[in-house]
């Protein structure tokens, strides 16, 4: 079929349609294999959490999650809104447990 010396003007219709699948097919085996690696889904994006919801996640009370917010919780406002990534709610929670840590 394609030759890797042949230039690619020459190649004809079908020998350029049978060479662009087969990029494509390498080139999402190869994306899906990073996701893989990377431990994410397809179609997964990062989890947002408003105050409840990070409550419930967190299982903890509200009142909590306000003064986690006061020692430096990463949040975002739109509007009257507050929303929470969970990935960053995850890093400050293991941040906070180490220095329980060290200082217990």
């Amino acid at each position: 079929m394609y030759s890797e010396n042949k230039p690619l003007f020459t190649l004809s219709i079908g020998e350029f349609i049978a060479l662009a699948k087969e990029l494509i097919n390498e080139t999402i085996n190869e994306k899906e294999l990073e996701k893989k690696l990377l431990g994410e889904t397809a179609d997964k994006k990062d989890e947002h959490f408003n105050i409840k919801e990070l409550a419930d996640f967190l299982k903890c009370s509200k009142v909590t999650i306000h003064k986690y917010k006061k020692n430096g919780l990463p949040f975002y406002r739109t509007g009257r809104k507050v929303l929470f990534k969970k990935t960053e709610v995850l890093n400050f929670m293991r941040v906070i447990k180490s220095k329980r840590v060290i200082q217990g």
